[in-house]
């Protein structure tokens, strides 16, 4: 691979995407790769959030990552900070997301999910340990009386507050996976994501 500074630009109907391998980069918006005889690096998206997630499948099949022998990409814990609680009743019931099969609302399509204890300021945090590369949504809800289920109202209106990484704007029903998806490089040991709680 070229050496110093790599330039893509790709426009379709479904992906506007513009790559570029500088010696520095964001790691909230890279993916890493072997280059040639050197250290791992980055490849940095520069996407339309709409098309974030099409980018990311696209440089994952091009570029793939391949650490050079007895290297090992680094695992990132990703630490949840959730805000927003009206009550520390309860507790926050959390699923953590590879892809958008079963998101937002099935668990058992999630790559972990579980529950964490409120804290007397009205404030959550939970630590999903050794994240490989890769894209991810955190979707959660305050379990307020302990049911393990978000309630609701008439027309499937949640009666609790529940969250999504990114804050995304809430319409009609859920937003996308790719509206709540963001990236974990392998650039960091630890990347922290805060989510605020809705209620409706």
């Amino acid at each position: 691979m070229q050496k110093g500074i790599l330039t893509i630009e790709l426009t379709r109907d479904d992906l506007e995407l513009l790559l570029t391998l500088p010696e520095k980069y964001d790691p909230a918006r890279a993916w890493p790769l072997q280059m040639e005889g050197e250290s791992t690096k980055a490849i940095v998206l520069r996407a339309a959030p709409k098309f974030l997630e099409k980018a990311i499948v696209w440089v994952k099949t091009h570029y793939p990552v391949t650490p050079s022998e007895g290297e090992k990409l680094q695992e990132t814990a990703l630490r949840v900070e959730v805000t927003g609680l009206r009550s520390t009743k309860g507790q926050v019931v959390y699923s953590l997301f590879s892809g958008p099969e079963g998101f937002p609302d099935k668990a058992e399509k999630a790559i972990a999910s579980g529950q964490c204890a409120l804290s007397e300021d009205k404030t959550a945090r939970f630590v999903l340990p050794k994240l490989a590369p890769g894209v991810y949504a955190v979707t959660l809800f305050h379990d307020e009386n302990s049911n393990g289920k978000l309630d609701t109202k008439t027309f499937g209106i949640p009666k609790e507050g529940f969250g999504f990484s990114n804050d995304p704007k809430i319409r009609m029903g859920p937003p996308r996976f790719k509206d709540t998806a963001f990236t974990i490089t392998g650039a960091g040991a630890e990347r922290t994501v805060t989510i605020k709680v809705v209620h409706l």
